[in-house]
């Protein structure tokens, strides 16, 4: 793969010059302007990676947000942003939702199981499940598992 051999091509340089996370982000921008189709799905995802690694959700979320619109994408990218997400204790479902709805634009209609994650997660979002107490919780998840079929 092009990108396996170029990365081999970066290592010492990226030692040498990576002094700080600014470096080594410019050094993925820079490799991202020249990285074409699979190669740069690949940058993307360890991109969105490092960023989250070294600069928390915060600079994830910058990160999601600067190549958004740059093609082509993982489904894993996304997957990524949304466990995230998950994992931040401001937890919001409308980030969730946009990082789903996004990502069943580019793989809905190839990737079945991002659709059952998609109708799945409102019962899986803390919120909605604090916010539903007792039999009005029992009653919303019975009737989501009627109208879906997800038991």
């Amino acid at each position: 793969m092009l990108f396996e051999e170029d990365s081999v091509h970066l290592k010492p340089q990226w030692n040498e010059d990576a002094k700080s996370q600014e470096d080594t982000e410019a050094i993925f921008k820079k490799v991202l302007l020249a990285a074409t189709g699979a190669n740069s799905v690949t940058l993307k995802d360890k991109y969105l990676d490092w960023a989250y690694q070294h600069g928390g959700y915060k600079k994830a979320r910058a990160v999601y947000k600067s190549l958004r619109d740059s093609h082509p994408f993982s489904v894993d990218f996304f997957r990524k942003m949304i466990q995230f997400e998950k994992e931040q204790e401001s937890c919001k479902m409308v980030n969730i939702r946009e990082y789903y709805e996004r990502a069943l634009r580019e793989f809905g209609s190839v990737d079945s199981h991002l659709w059952m994650d998609y109708i799945k997660e409102p019962l899986n979002h803390p919120l909605a499940m604090k916010m539903l107490q007792g039999e009005s919780a029992e009653a919303s998840v019975a009737k989501y598992a009627m109208q879906t079929g997800c038991l």
